[in-house]
């Protein structure tokens, strides 16, 4: 009887809106009756828990249905060898991330991290001026510290002379001489000054060919005529010693140094003034064995402002750095600027300075 109304619902005119259309299924289905006998039936064994309330039935048999969450929905209609399996949820499809947000958390990333990086950089700079503001305060209270001592000494010959007591020819000659050492000792203390403030600027220095032999030559000659009682050795190895820099200041760095040893040791202190290569540099050694620098000044010997614990003494020439305590700084400072370094090497008796200069 199934079978026969289910033929006749195949060929049955189907009314929609007062129209009359023939619908003709594409494939024959099974009968019903069929497709209930071939569904598989629940067992015993796997009937439902006893606190779990198995769906009623609700509806013909043309049409069955299952009460589900207290209503009813058709059971589906499978085609013949599919057999129904277990009815389980879906998987939740995972949210789908735009293109958009991911454009933008990037950007708020990139931004966060510039802004970590700007604050580190202002920071840094805000600690960097700071700490040269600090040297530049010291520097220009140990400056006029320094100062001080020769315009008080020009001030006392002055008076004296305004007061008759250099009346004598030798007096005043001696009067003479003794303020040509402090105007040259000013002179030397403001040009080192200026040179420092130039280099702490970054400013550039001249930059030519210099032969480091011929420098060193010359250095050597010039110390001898200033201090006779120190005797200078000057030992130059086989190659080749011209370097790019400023020869004026190259120079000042060899005469500063043989000067420390000049006004910081007894007379007859032997120096050795070598030069050589090493690792594609140019390298200057002065060593001499006097009695080398305190324990207690090595790490700051080339600060400003540092005497060796000897009185300053007159200055033969301006730029030789006769003891007022920049004469250390100073050549480290053309050193650096000339992409080298000066170091105090360590050792037994005297004082071992060696200069590296790129090739």
């Amino acid at each position: 009887m199934a079978q026969l109304l289910w033929r006749r619902q195949q060929t049955e005119p189907l009314r929609i809106s007062g129209s009359t259309r023939h619908v003709r299924a594409a494939t024959a289905l099974p009968p019903l009756t069929a497709v209930t006998a071939r569904m598989p039936r629940a067992t015993p064994a796997e009937a439902a828990p006893p606190h779990e309330a198995v769906p009623a039935a609700c509806g013909d048999g043309a049409g069955r249905h299952a009460a589900v969450a207290g209503g009813c929905r058709p059971e589906a209609v499978l085609p013949p060898g599919v057999r129904a399996g277990p009815l389980t949820a879906a998987p939740a499809a995972p949210p789908r991330v735009g293109a958009g947000m991911v454009l933008t958390t990037a950007m708020l990333l990139v931004l966060s991290l510039a802004t970590v990086l700007l604050c580190v950089r202002l920071r840094r700079e805000r600690a960097g001026r700071r700490r040269s503001e600090q040297r530049l305060l010291e520097l220009l209270a140990t400056a006029g510290h320094e100062l001080r001592t020769p315009l008080t000494a020009i001030s006392g010959y002055v008076s004296l002379a305004r007061m008759g007591g250099l009346a004598d020819p030798d007096k005043f000659d001696v009067a003479m001489s003794r303020m040509t050492d402090e105007t040259r000792r000013m002179s030397a203390l403001i040009d080192e000054l200026v040179l420092l403030a130039r280099l702490d600027l970054g400013q550039s220095l001249h930059r030519e060919p210099v032969n480091l032999a011929r420098l060193c030559r010359d250095a050597t000659a010039d110390a001898q005529v200033s201090s006779p009682h120190h005797p200078i050795r000057l030992t130059i190895l086989p190659g080749r010693y011209t370097v790019l820099g400023d020869r004026d200041r190259l120079y000042q760095v060899v005469t500063n140094l043989l000067a420390n040893v000049r006004h910081h040791t007894p007379h007859g202190t032997r120096t050795v003034l070598g030069l050589g290569n090493e690792d594609g540099h140019r390298v200057i050694e002065i060593i001499d064995d006097g009695p080398g620098i305190p324990a207690e000044l090595r790490d700051s010997a080339f600060e400003r402002f540092v005497h060796g614990g000897k009185l300053p003494a007159p200055v033969a020439h301006p730029g030789t750095g006769g003891g007022n305590g920049l004469g250390l700084s100073v050549a480290a400072a053309i050193v650096a600027a000339h992409g080298g370094d000066l170091t105090l090497e360590p050792s037994a008796r005297g004082a071992w300075f060696r200069i590296r200069l790129p090739a």
